[in-house]
């Protein structure tokens, strides 16, 4: 049985386009279903479920935006790539604060849109191993104070500026660095980037 990359819903009203962009997707190694406007993705994802959505974000019976919503009420654990001719800043930023993990602007090389899906990919993948940490395991492993597991914690889910975390942990920046040391100490890295990476792939004392 031939194993796939995952499964991806590719919504695009350019028939051409959408074609090509199957294909692409197929040679990479994906599953690929097509919809070629609002209605006919939100019955495919009514009726399966999916790793990634490819949407256009101007379609003839509706948006991008009405896919985003759906996902957020229904399908959160699925990344969602926007890709549009028509872009503007307010549409970008509006896409992104609806859930959309990526925005592309065509016509965008194909090289562009594998990154894209890499990380989409790969952040997916990075999230089912954070639901699967067991932080209590966590702190008696590495002796972390209730306050370092909180900054773990927000690190790992969120990978926040230290001014980030500051900010929603209501303590100075300075405090956060502070912490940040003695979890780097305790784990054994130098970076949040290292501390993300050790913890997620279960590596332990």
């Amino acid at each position: 049985m031939t194993t796939t990359r995952g499964r991806v819903l590719l919504i695009e009203d350019e028939e051409i386009l959408r074609t090509s962009l199957s294909m692409f997707l197929n040679k990479s190694g994906f599953e690929v279903v097509e919809a070629e406007d609002e209605a006919g993705a939100l019955s495919r994802l009514q009726e399966d479920r999916f790793n990634l959505i490819i949407t256009d974000l101007f379609l003839a019976d509706g948006s991008g935006f009405g896919i985003m919503k759906y996902l957020q009420d229904y399908c959160q654990e699925a990344k969602c790539i926007v890709i549009t001719g028509h872009a503007s800043l307010d549409s970008a930023i509006r896409a992104l604060r609806k859930g959309a993990f990526d925005y592309l602007l065509k016509p965008f090389e194909y090289d562009e849109l594998k990154a894209a899906v890499d990380r989409a990919i790969q952040r997916q993948s990075e999230e089912r191993l954070i639901k699967k940490l067991d932080y209590q395991q966590l702190t008696k492993a590495y002796g972390l104070t209730k306050k370092e597991l909180e900054i773990t914690k927000v690190v790992i889910s969120e990978g926040l500026s230290n001014a980030d975390i500051s900010e929603s942990m209501g303590i100075s920046k300075n405090t956060v660095k502070v912490h940040l040391r003695n979890i780097f100490k305790k784990v054994g890295v130098e970076s949040k980037t290292a501390l993300t990476t050790m913890l997620l792939s279960g590596s332990s004392k």
